[in-house]
Formats: C-alpha cells, sequence, structure tokens
C-alpha cells in the first residue's frame, strides 16, 4: 500500500512516547514528565495513523490459535498456564489512550464529527478485542485526561461494557457525515471514507451482538435487527485491513523478516517448517476428498503437502499430502512419532511473503455471521444463501493472497530454498484456477444440510477457515459455539491437561498497583485468576463439541 511510504519508524516512536498506561501507579508523575509530548501538539491525524499502524491484525494472545484448531505452534505444546499482559498493555496505551485523546481534542468541534466518530469506533474494536481476552477489564475509568486520571481504575462487568459498546457504535454511525472533513491520507484503512467507516461500525456491531447469542439472544437481536444487508462489509472494495510495506523492515511482513534474518539456508527452512496448520482447519479444507487433491482449492494456497514422500518409506505408505496433526501437548513419544519427519503440513509460503493485507474485519466474516443470525431466526434471511455467499467471498480472499503473493514469491523461494527454484511450477500448482473454483462452488459443500445444530457446525467451520489469521476471532467462534472439533491427545498430561483455557490472565501487575479493583473482579470469578473461567458471553454449556478421531501411535519414527 503505498500510503505507508508517508509513515516510518518515527509514528511508532513518536507514538510511544505519547503512552499512559490507564492503571500506573505513577500516573501523574508520568503525565508531568517534559520528555513526554501532550495532546495539544500532537493532531488526530498523526494520533489514529499511529494506532492503525500499530494494531496490525489485531492485539493477539500466545497460543490461541492452537486452541481453536487453527495452528500448531513449533512445539506442539500450547497447555501452559502463562501470563501473557501483550494485548492488555496495547489496549490500555499506545491504542486506548492514543484513541480517547482524539476524542478529547475533537469533541466540541462541529466540523471534527468524523474524526471523533471513527476514533470511537476504533475504541470499540480495540476494547472488545480486550474484554474478550480478559473478561471483566477497566473501561469506564480508563483513558481519561491527565487531570481526570484514575489511577486505581474499577473493573467494569463485561455485560456493561458490551451495552456500552453497542451504544458507542450506534452513535457514532449516525454522525459520521460526508458533508464533513475527514482524516484524508492519514486513514489507512479508508482514505476517510466515512462510508466504508459506517458499514465497520454496523459489522463491527453484528460481530458483537452474535457474541451474546447463548448468554442473552435477545440483547443480541435487539442490537443486529436494524441492519441491512446494505449497511454492512459486503465486498473486498469495503474489507477493513491495513498492508504491511516493504520499504523498511519494520514495516515489513513480521513472518517475512523472521525468514529474512535467519542465519542461514537450514535456519530459514527450519522457521517454515515449525509453522504448523491446525488440524481442525485443514479437516475443514481437505473434507473427505483426496488429501493429495483437495476440492477445495484454498487449501493449497493456505498449506503445503507434507514434506515426506511415503513411497519413500520402509514400509511405503500412500502420499502423506496435506496433513495436520493433533494438538499433543505431554505425551509419550509413540503419540509424535506418526506426526514428525516433515509427515504433516505447514502453513504456505504466501503468508510469508513482505507486502501482506492485515485483515480487521473482512466481508467473508460478515456473511457468516448473517447466516447463523437467519439460521437461529436472529434476524430475517436466508441462512444457505449467506453461507454461499460466505464461501464465495473466502475464496476471493484467498485468490487475492496468491495474487498478492505471486509476484513476491520468485525472490521468497530463493531466500528460504537457494537459487535454482522453480517458481513458475510453484506458482502453477499453488494457482486457484477458474474451473476449480467453479467445480468447488458448485458442490454440495457449499450447502447447508442436516439439523440446524449440524448447519451451525458447518457455518463456523468455514468461518473459522475465512477468519485465519485472525485467531483471536477463531478462539471466541470456538469458545462461543464449541466448533470446530478440535483433537487433544486425551492422555496429555502437562499444565491444562489437554483442556484449552477460555481466557487469559490479569497481569501480574494490577495486583500490585490495583489491588482492590482486582481482586474485586476475580472474586467474580470465584476467587481465583483462572484461564479455564468463562467470561460473561461464554455461556454455552455444550461448548467445546468432541471430536471423533484419534491420535496416533507408533513405536518408532517414519524411517
Amino acid at each position: 500500500m503505498s500510503i505507508y511510504k508517508k509513515f516510518t519508524s518515527a509514528v511508532v516512536i513518536v507514538a510511544a512516547l505519547f503512552l499512559v498506561n490507564g492503571c500506573t501507579k505513577n500516573f501523574e508523575e508520568l503525565n508531568t514528565n517534559p520528555a513526554l509530548l501532550s495532546e495539544d501538539i500532537v493532531t488526530p491525524e498523526f494520533l489514529l495513523s499511529g494506532v492503525q499502524y500499530g494494531i496490525g491484525s489485531g492485539l493477539g494472545a500466545s497460543d490461541i490459535g492452537d486452541y481453536a484448531g487453527m495452528t500448531v505452534r513449533g512445539d506442539n505444546a500450547p497447555f501452559v498456564d502463562h501470563y501473557d499482559d501483550g494485548a492488555w498493555n496495547a489496549a490500555y496505551t499506545s491504542f486506548g489512550n492514543n484513541l480517547a485523546a482524539i476524542i478529547r481534542k475533537t469533541k466540541d468541534d462541529p466540523d471534527m464529527v468524523n474524526k471523533k466518530a471513527i476514533a470511537r469506533i476504533l475504541r470499540v474494536w480495540v476494547f472488545s478485542q480486550a474484554t474478550d481476552i480478559y473478561g471483566d477489564i477497566p473501561y469506564f475509568d480508563s483513558n481519561k485526561a491527565p487531570d481526570e486520571a484514575v489511577i486505581s481504575p474499577k473493573y467494569d462487568t463485561q455485560e456493561s461494557i458490551y451495552q456500552d459498546f453497542f451504544k458507542e457504535l450506534k452513535e457514532a454511525a449516525a454522525e459520521l457525515d460526508p458533508a464533513k472533513p475527514g482524516y484524508g491520507n492519514a486513514d489507512l484503512y479508508f482514505r476517510g471514507n466515512v462510508t466504508q467507516w459506517k458499514k465497520f461500525a454496523n459489522s463491527l456491531r453484528l460481530r458483537l451482538a452474535l457474541r451474546l447469542r447463548y448468554v442473552n439472544s435477545q440483547m443480541a437481536q435487539t442490537n443486529m435487527s436494524d441492519l441491512q444487508e446494505s449497511d454492512l462489509i459486503i465486498g473486498m472494495a469495503d474489507d477493513v485491513f491495513i498492508s504491511t510495506s516493504a520499504n523498511l523492515e519494520s514495516q515489513r511482513n513480521g513472518m517475512y523478516n523472521a525468514i529474512a534474518n535467519g542465519a542461514d539456508e537450514a535456519a530459514r527452512q527450519d522457521y517454515v517448517a515449525h509453522q504448523g496448520v491446525g488440524k481442525a482447519m485443514l479437516d475443514i479444507l481437505v473434507g473427505s476428498s483426496p488429501r493429495n487433491n483437495p476440492l477445495d482449492p484454498r487449501t493449497k494456497v493456505i498449506a503445503d503437502t507434507a514434506v515426506l514422500n511415503g513411497a519413500t518409506l520402509t514400509p511405503a505408505q500412500p502420499p502423506f499430502g496435506f496433513r495436520a496433526q493433533p494438538l499433543l501437548g505431554s505425551v509419550p513419544v509413540e503419540n509424535k512419532y506418526p506426526y514428525g519427519g516433515g509427515s504433516v503440513s505447514q502453513f504456505s509460503l504466501f503468508w510469508y511473503v513482505p507486502v501482506v493485507k492485515q485483515y480487521i474485519l473482512k466481508s467473508s466474516e460478515v456473511y457468516f455471521a448473517l447466516a447463523e443470525a437467519a439460521l437461529f431466526n436472529l434476524k430475517s434471511g436466508d441462512a444457505n444463501a449467506y453461507f454461499k455467499k460466505g464461501i464465495e467471498a473466502s475464496v476471493a480472499e484467498t485468490k487475492d493472497l496468491y495474487v498478492n503473493g505471486a509476484s513476491q514469491m520468485p525472490a521468497l523461494l530463493e531466500l528460504v530454498y537457494g537459487p535454482g527454484v522453480d517458481a513458475s511450477g510453484f506458482l502453477d500448482y499453488k494457482e486457484m484456477k477458474d474451473a476449480q473454483i467453479s467445480a468447488f462452488l458448485s458442490s454440495p459443500a457449499t450447502s447447508l444440510t442436516g439439523s440446524d445444530e449440524q448447519k451451525l457446525e458447518q457455518i463456523i467451520n468455514q468461518k473459522i477457515v475465512a477468519l485465519y489469521p485472525n485467531t483471536l476471532e477463531g478462539w471466541s467462534e470456538w469458545r462461543r459455539t464449541g466448533y470446530p472439533r478440535v483433537l487433544v491427545a486425551s492422555n496429555e498430561q502437562s499444565g491444562f491437561k489437554g483442556v484449552s483455557p477460555r481466557r487469559q490472565h490479569y497481569p501480574n501487575n494490577e495486583k500490585l498497583v490495583n489491588i482492590a479493583n482486582n481482586k474485586q473482579a476475580v472474586d467474580r470469578m470465584g476467587g481465583v485468576d483462572d484461564m479455564m473461567k468463562r467470561v460473561w458471553w461464554d455461556a454455552n454449556t455444550a461448548a467445546p463439541h468432541p471430536h471423533a478421531g484419534t491420535v496416533l501411535s507408533q513405536p518408532a519414527p517414519w524411517n
């Protein structure tokens, strides 16, 4: 995206100086530090660009892609009781604090109504990520002006936070006025197009309303009932994303940087070889098709076939093709042998090129949300038609991933595997050809069948594929619905013993500087800051749904 040429790492550096955590013990001293920039100096445009640039594709949290069956970390050991404060710190500092500053700077100027409304929308997105990760969090007391700062903010209930989200999104969407100035090119998502921002606000409201289906279906219905398809993100032109850039290392795709900074070809190849596709996601893509010739043309763009050639083994094995390992954790080595030696798929190199789109919200997710809402009578509409549109949108998004990466692929293949790699042959095999797309879209796989619950599983399975690499949304869908079905070793013995967490711990710092309020929030969970506690909207007692598969075992590695 050419607009990245306008922003260097200075954006991040200066924005970092303008951070004040809403829960910081030494708040007053930090706010009088003469080295810090004041709100009077920085412009709304500068602040918005810094936030959008820093956000990338989301706040994120460790291992959540594994929990939802989307990814498998290199050591396949995701069941660890750990603390991950990154999302918390980002929400309250560089993102939440700067968006709150924009709102304060623009709230009394009618000509800046669009700038204020856009900051309100993006602030909801930031804090929806935070509360979905942690549960109850400081919200109403957070990110105040320096002279109104709350040193020990209370933790608000997730229910009250969600209620405010809906108010903020409705009001902000109503405020947006095409006749008033916006952010122009400083808006890295839409270049100041307020119509697209309104669609973003509405689509985010649909996402959050659907989140409540199991805890309060009436609240869910009330907050999506007025939304029409035309009010939402329904095409790639409306998708919310930011592109990385090849101009500077700090602006490039982080996965590319991990390869480029490898000491040698062996190190670069090792990094790629440890980025495993989750079994749940790959099995959705492969379905009942042969593993080396799947019907779904997205498969070969998203993933690679296994490196190991079954014909070379003793005794010979059928080709491994597209194959993924279940979540193993701490199990006997005999359960690890069947998935070693390059016998499972890794993510395709299309995710590793320097310039990629980092999505915030896209049309495929919206259509799958509409399909579920229609299926359970939260909104009128044809669930099957929306389901098919969701798959069509996901196919188009995946084809765009291929097209975007094709011109960058020869250089990447040479970087990873050395000179002489047949890039044209690689790209020809990976290409999503029109005939393949047509055959898939006309197949039974793109139509809902069975009971309502079976249809829901089909919707969420396809939604998981479409969401990647947005693993936080995948984890939220898995928690909310219990789908996709994730195969976990029954004899896993470390940490949670094969049971995936449903939230993240509060940061340890909160227990030291915001003691009473943190304790009150923990007491509402039963007195323990437990990763297995469910957040308010995580109320589906049938979730997660069991997987019928079996974790394999063999006495020795492949030979």
